[in-house]
This record gives C-alpha cells, structure tokens and sequence, in this order.
C-alpha cells in the first residue's frame, strides 16, 4: 500500500519535472542544450559601469568568463548590449585582454545566447568568436582596445546597428 502510493507520487513529481523543463524550453531554448551539456552557465553579471559614448547605460552588463568549455582555463569578458537584442537573438561581445582581441560570436541567437533567471547562458556555438578585425567573419574593423589598470576601453563598428553606440569605456 504505501509502495503504490510512494509510486504515484514519484510519478507525479516526474509529470510535474516534465511539464516545467518543456514550458521554460519553449520560451528558452538554449535551457535543453544546458541540460545536455552543449552549453554552459555563465552567470550574473559583474558589478562594472559602462559608459557608452561616454553616458553611463544601465543595460549594458559585463560578464567574467574564467573557463572556456570543457575546463579549459580562460579569461574573457562577456559584453551584453540589452538594448541592442532582438526577438530572435542577443546582441553580444567578447574582449580577451590576454589575445588583444575584440570578438563577435558564430551564433547570436536565443539557442546560442539567453538570460534566464537573470543569469546568462552560453552554447558551444556561441562560445566561438571571430575578431572584429577579421575581413570574411568580422567587421574589418580595429576597435583600438586598450587596458589600463581596471578600464578597458574600445570602439565599435560604426555600421554595427545593434551596439547603438560608437565607444565603449569599461570600470571593472
């Protein structure tokens, strides 16, 4: 008797695991490849001020990525431009201050970048960057990135639309 019972609310909790993961993967996709393990957690945004073209935006956050996939050490940053996202995808950089270099993601969209729960989610896909340097994958384009004690600073792409600005300054 109480086996059946232990059963059919082990059952119960199950159906009700079921329908939750389906009902967030509807709205976020990228939370199955999390579960799968093609993407990653990176986490809640670090505590820096932004300023584009020299105002201070709110919507811009700035993410520490300390591993790259699969546990290889690393040491990024994750720029997130809110105001610049889509329906379909998220607007999103890479500065690597060891590589001196200012990357674009393969993928942007919502299966390859998404913030749930306030906290940001990466896929392998959207873990690979090409440099804004680069003429076929990036935007040809020398952002003139500079590291001084805890600012980073740098410039944009005049014809990218969805950065809505021309300079980035960085206080970590």
């Amino acid at each position: 008797m109480k086996f059946n019972k232990f059963i059919k609310i082990l059952a119960g909790l199950l159906f009700i695991l079921t329908v939750t993961i389906a009902l967030i993967s509807i709205n976020h996709p990228i939370f199955l490849k999390w579960l799968s393990g093609s993407a990653r957690l990176i986490g809640k945004p670090t505590d820096a001020v932004v300023y584009c073209n020299g105002q201070v935006n709110a919507d811009i956050k700035v993410y520490h990525v300390y591993k790259y996939f699969y546990a290889t050490m690393a040491e990024y940053y994750l720029v997130h431009f809110a105001n610049g996202d889509t329906l379909e995808g998220r607007s999103v950089i890479a500065i690597y201050e060891n590589e001196n270099i200012v990357g674009t993601p393969s993928g942007r969209s919502k299966r390859d970048y998404d913030i749930i729960f306030g906290r940001l989610f990466q896929s392998e896909t959207g873990g690979k960057f090409s440099d804004f340097k680069n003429d076929m994958k990036g935007y040809n384009f020398d952002p003139e990135l500079s590291f001084t004690g805890n600012t980073i600073k740098l410039k944009l792409p005049p014809g990218a639309r969805e950065f809505k600005c021309d300079s980035l300054r960085i206080e970590l």
